[in-house]
């Protein structure tokens, strides 16, 4: 691929189409250069997995050199691109998050919520004090769990810094309204979170209990509400800002018990129509908090993806990827859950939206919304960009396989 140099900041690599369907293309390049192609006010919603800034595994596209700059360099033709209103959704560490938070914020948006995805398949990376104790003393150990020196055995059970990562945090950045909720929607067809398609239990309300030991749930009920009126609690639990897997979904029903919700009813008759500040799809955000009369672990008021009955489930579980929905091929060490993306998206745009990954990796987003497009009848427009392709790390050719996979099956 050639590559021309502007300045002395970087290279400007040739833009290259690697696949392009009826809804969507697959753009390998620098991001930089592709939103400059692009028009202003044009993106509905961008949701991406940038660099942690952490040399994961050593890879090269973790070590930015200055995570500040780098995020602000992508944050300000982000904003140019986004349409008045628009949802940017970034994954990020707990330990840079602050400088891509605060890069964004520099760059323009406001920051509207963050959400913690929980999982219990984080591995500890921390080196053990009293181990490091022994091995600066030059001592070798009879049994590596005994320790030799002094120093050894008063810092036994000391480690560095750090605990096992059971989380990643999605911060949900806006560009700024014009105006209020309803000149922006009316203007710009975006600006709200769509609630409703996003609820815990878009059906019907089933509740689990505390399940046992095999994850399998106990005393499933179904839940009928008493009065039919808009916005009533069997469309499901209105979304909460945590995600979880299976693993941690069991535990916190293990540690919580049973208990019995009420199904008191508080009206909260907020319209978008009326000028209110709710960002919810429809007329009226009309008891949201409303019981459910059911019981179960506390893991029912949250939401599932992960689960055998995953339509019904209080809490969203998503784990990370299988084997099999990241493809036997796909060498991305840092692939999303498809299902967790999907939700994303359909939260934050509207079915004609047009949304864009800037860091697609092996083209989860652009699967994502091939996906909602064929099989729950969105009408979506997307672009992702990806700038590694080669033999060690193959991306764009990996996205480009599972992508067609999806139209074509």
């Amino acid at each position: 691929m050639k590559i021309e140099y502007y300045g002395e900041r970087r290279a400007i690599m040739r833009i290259k189409t690697i696949l392009k369907t009826k809804n969507g293309e697959l753009k390998q390049g620098n991001n930089i250069d592709v939103l400059r192609q692009i028009e202003n006010n044009s993106i509905d919603s961008c949701i991406s997995d940038f660099p942690y800034d952490l040399k994961f595994m050593g890879r090269k596209w973790d070590n930015t050199g200055d995570f500040y700059n780098w995020c602000y360099e992508r944050a300000k033709p982000l904003y140019r691109v986004m349409k008045a209103g628009g949802y940017v959704l970034i994954f990020g560490h707990p330990k840079t998050n602050h400088r891509m938070k605060c890069a964004f914020e520099d760059a323009g948006f406001q920051i509207v919520e963050e959400i913690d995805w929980i999982y219990g398949s984080g591995f500890p990376k921390n080196q053990d004090i009293s181990k490091l104790f022994d091995k600066k003393a030059g001592v070798k150990r009879i049994d590596k769990d005994i320790p030799v020196t002094n120093l050894a055995k008063q810092w036994n059970g000391w480690k560095t810094s750090g605990l096992k990562p059971a989380k990643e945090i999605i911060t949900v950045f806006q560009k700024p309204l014009e105006g209020t909720y309803c000149d922006n929607i009316e203007k710009w067809n975006c600006g709200a979170m769509n609630i409703d398609a996003c609820r815990i239990g878009i059906n019907e309300i089933k509740t689990n209990g505390v399940r046992n030991g095999d994850g399998i749930s106990l005393g499933w009920s179904n839940y009928k509400s008493k009065k039919d009126y808009e916005g009533d609690t069997h469309i499901g639990r209105f979304p909460a800002n945590i995600i979880l897997d299976d693993v941690m979904g069991k535990i916190l029903d293990e540690q919580s018990g049973i208990s019995k919700s009420t199904n008191n009813i508080r009206h909260n008759k907020q319209s978008i129509y009326a000028e209110s500040n709710t960002r919810k799809y429809g007329k009226y955000n009309d008891c949201d908090s409303c019981g459910f009369s059911d019981e179960g672990g506390a893991s029912r008021y949250f939401l599932s993806v992960n689960f055998e009955e995953e339509d019904f489930a209080p809490f969203y579980y998503c784990s990370k990827p299988t084997k099999k929905e990241k493809g036997t091929d796909n060498k991305h060490v840092t692939v999303k859950p498809k299902k967790l993306i999907k939700w994303l998206i359909k939260l934050v745009t509207p079915k004609d939206g047009y949304t864009i990954d800037v860091t697609a990796g092996s083209g989860t987003h652009a699967v994502a919304v091939e996906e909602l497009n064929k099989e729950e009848g969105y009408n979506l427009k997307w672009l992702d960009i990806e700038l590694l392709n080669t033999e060690k790390e193959p991306y764009c050719d990996i996205a480009k396989k599972r992508i067609e996979n999806v139209i074509n099956n």
